[in-house]
């Protein structure tokens, strides 16, 4: 297949350990693939788009490890040789990829990811940048998949390849095999010894919600004369802990807890929730 890939951890580094091994193991089998990520992690960016703002794409060589500096491409982009380095978010990156690469029509599967960390439950999914980049490829008409390696821990290179080859024969086989009706799928892969033999569940997103943790806390700082207030960037996932742990079977969050990978069929639309009788008026008495 002629892939577009993207991403929202950017290119290979302690925040991006997963792309570069993922992208190999594809080339591996025989693929060949278009890169346009955005140039630094962007997580729980969702599906935005820098409305008003001119983006830069810089070609450059791809590397293979997390550890090596990057190398700026000299002369005009090659898709075939380069990646492309965007200022913008992963949703952009595939407006780019689609409409700008000169592959387009060419294209027969589009993927987001492999995120560093998972992106199930409704509080990660309708966050995430890697979703969100595989939303934007579906709104545009094209196959998309979403995959998320379920840990931020730093893994065994064995685990790690053997979780590469397992995504890349299940990408190829929900591609070959596409249900009617599916626009997107979202992938959550357990790092595991037993990557390669554990089993996949089609699975539902887990409806969890915020009740007791936020994502900002108070800055300790003296308000200043205009009584402006700052808050710092400090998930508190407790409310993701505990949805996890009351998960049923079925669901995405389920499968992370029980060395399951989960496959989440997706539409590309906010579903409309069933109602009976007459909508609100919202008539104006005068």
């Amino acid at each position: 297949m002629h892939i577009l890939i993207v991403n929202d951890d950017g290119p290979p580094s302690v925040s991006s350990p997963y792309f570069a091994p993922f992208l190999a193991a594809l080339h591996a089998a025989g693929h060949t693939t278009v890169v346009v990520i955005p140039d630094r992690p962007l997580p729980w960016i969702a599906k935005a788009h820098p409305v008003g703002k001119t983006l830069t794409a810089t070609p450059y060589l791809p590397i293979v490890s997390a550890h090596e500096e990057r190398r700026p491409a000299n002369g005009p982009h090659d898709p075939t040789k380069h990646w492309l380095l965007v200022d913008g978010p992963p949703a952009s990156c595939v407006q780019l990829g689609l409409f700008h690469t000169g592959s387009g029509s060419a294209f027969d599967l589009v993927i987001s990811g492999p995120n560093h960390g998972r992106n199930s439950g409704a509080l990660h999914t309708l966050s995430s940048g890697t979703v969100g980049g595989a939303l934007e490829a579906a709104l545009c008409g094209r196959r998309a998949i979403a995959l998320s390696f379920g840990s931020k821990e730093v893994q065994p290179d064995r685990r790690t390849a053997d979780a590469c080859l397992r995504s890349c024969a299940l990408v190829e086989e929900l591609a070959r095999e596409w249900a009617p009706g599916v626009e997107l799928y979202s992938v959550n892969v357990p790092m595991i010894d037993s990557v390669t033999t554990c089993p996949a569940r089609y699975t539902k997103v887990a409806a969890n919600r915020w009740s007791k943790g936020s994502l900002f806390a108070p800055e300790e700082s003296q308000e200043d004369a205009k009584g402006t207030l700052r808050f710092r960037w400090a998930p508190d996932l407790a409310d993701v802990h505990r949805s996890a742990e009351v998960s049923e079977a079925g669901e995405d969050l389920w499968c992370s807890l029980n060395e399951s990978i989960s496959v989440t069929p997706l539409k590309a639309d906010f579903a409309v929730a069933p109602t009976q009788g007459e909508a609100p008026q919202g008539l104006l008495m005068r």
